[in-house]
C-alpha cells in the first residue's frame, strides 16, 4: 500500500463531493485504479479511522527494565 500525492487534476472518489483530489492511494493488489481523495474526506476518513484503531504507546526501554524489578 502506498500514499502519494497527486499530480493531476482528479475529482475526488467519495460520493457527492466534487473537489479536486489531494492525495492517492494505491494497493498494487486487486485494484488497479489509485483511489483518490480531498484534503477534507481525507481528513474526514482519518477521524472515523482513528475512533475504531488507537495505536499503541511504544514501550521504552526504561519502563521494561523497571517492570522486570517489581516481578522479582
Amino acid at each position: 500500500m502506498k500514499m502519494q500525492i497527486v499530480k493531476h487534476q482528479l475529482k475526488c472518489d467519495f460520493y457527492g463531493c466534487k473537489n479536486f483530489a489531494k492525495y492517492g492511494f494505491s494497493t498494487k493488489g486487486f485494484i488497479r485504479r489509485d483511489i483518490v481523495f480531498c484534503e477534507d474526506c481525507m481528513k474526514k476518513m482519518f477521524e472515523c479511522f482513528s475512533k475504531i484503531s488507537v495505536p499503541k504507546p511504544v514501550k521504552s526501554p526504561f519502563k521494561l527494565a523497571k517492570a522486570k524489578k517489581e516481578k522479582v
